[in-house]
């Protein structure tokens, strides 16, 4: 009679797993060498002193010990590597040894064998310090035909803090948003932006983005007449006059704020300091506007100036 496989299946199964089981037992038993990743760790930092440089974050180390041993090491992921610098001044180097490989509690026949990577480590310990520096956007805005950018570009906040080694936090001045480009504006631009990479990962700050508006108005011209010319840093015994006294010019920028400007709002002036050399007697005008707004067509270009001594 023939005999099926699924003939007390059950107590084969049962069996099979007893024999992988006994088999488990005496493999474990049998002691190996294997090579683990620990990380590394700094203990005992002088107050207010920070590592200068990056360190690697794990070492690879070869440990022995039976195969029960290093399962249990494996899954406890108890292992590390202690650098103590209680008495390191400035900088020290370290050649890795067993001895600074530390169990997190003793794991049966757990020994260290060797430290294999790396098999030294410079640590450069730094003053830790901190600063207040500006954010700058590094942000390229082109605005549609009939339209234009009114003031600076804000940034909030303008200024944040960064802190760490004192050698590497006192060469910064001044971090920037990462770099974008906007084309084709038409309303106000409102935007969050991520900060650039910081130039060391050793640096830090509590800020990792700042808020950015670009202010877009329509672009408008306004013609403002009468605006008067006068002559600065003229002699104390001379009367200069201007002929002729004003002049006139077409303005340029946003809507809303041309809407609010006046001839008052525009100065126009001849230096005599910067003319008094030059031949001819005809100047053109120094004329300053508020940001934002650009001037064109001025008229009359040119200015002659009257000299009469005082009595």
């Amino acid at each position: 009679m023939a005999v099926s496989l699924l003939d007390n299946y059950k107590a084969k199964v049962v069996v099979f797993i007893f024999a992988i089981f006994i088999w488990f037992f005496v493999i474990t038993e049998n002691e190996y060498e294997h090579d683990i990743d620990v990380p590394i760790r700094l203990v005992n930092v002088s107050e207010n002193m920070v590592p200068l440089h990056e360190i690697p974050e794990n070492a690879k180390v070869k440990v022995r010990g039976n195969g029960k041993d290093l399962i249990a090491l494996t899954v406890s992921q108890g292992a590390r590597l202690e650098l103590d610098l209680s008495d390191v001044g400035r900088s020290k180097t370290f050649d890795l040894r067993p001895k600074h490989v530390i169990l997190s509690r003793p794991i049966g026949t757990i020994i260290t064998k060797e430290v294999l990577a790396p098999d030294s480590l410079t640590v450069v310990l730094d003053e830790f310090t901190s600063k207040k520096v500006s954010v700058r956007p590094k942000i390229k805005t082109i605005t549609a035909p009939g339209y234009t950018t009114v003031g600076e570009i804000e940034v909030t906040p303008d200024s944040i803090e960064i802190f760490g080694p004192k050698s590497l936090v006192t060469k910064i001045n001044e971090l920037y948003t990462k770099e974008e480009k906007f084309t084709d504006l038409r309303f106000d631009l409102k935007r969050i932006f991520p900060l650039a990479p910081l130039p060391s990962p050793k640096i830090k700050t509590g800020v990792q983005e700042v808020e950015v508006y670009v202010n877009v108005q329509k672009l408008l011209e306004k013609t403002v007449n009468s605006i008067p010319v006068e002559v600065r840093n003229a002699p104390k015994n001379v009367n200069i006059t201007v002929i002729p006294s004003t002049l006139s010019l077409v303005l340029e920028g946003g809507g809303d704020l041309l809407s609010e400007l006046s001839s008052d709002d525009i100065v126009a002036y001849i230096d005599y300091n910067r003319v008094k050399y030059q031949s001819g007697n005809e100047f053109p005008a120094v004329i300053e506007r508020p940001q934002g707004i650009s001037y064109r067509d001025v008229r009359p270009k040119t200015f002659k100036l009257i000299f009469e001594r005082k009595q």
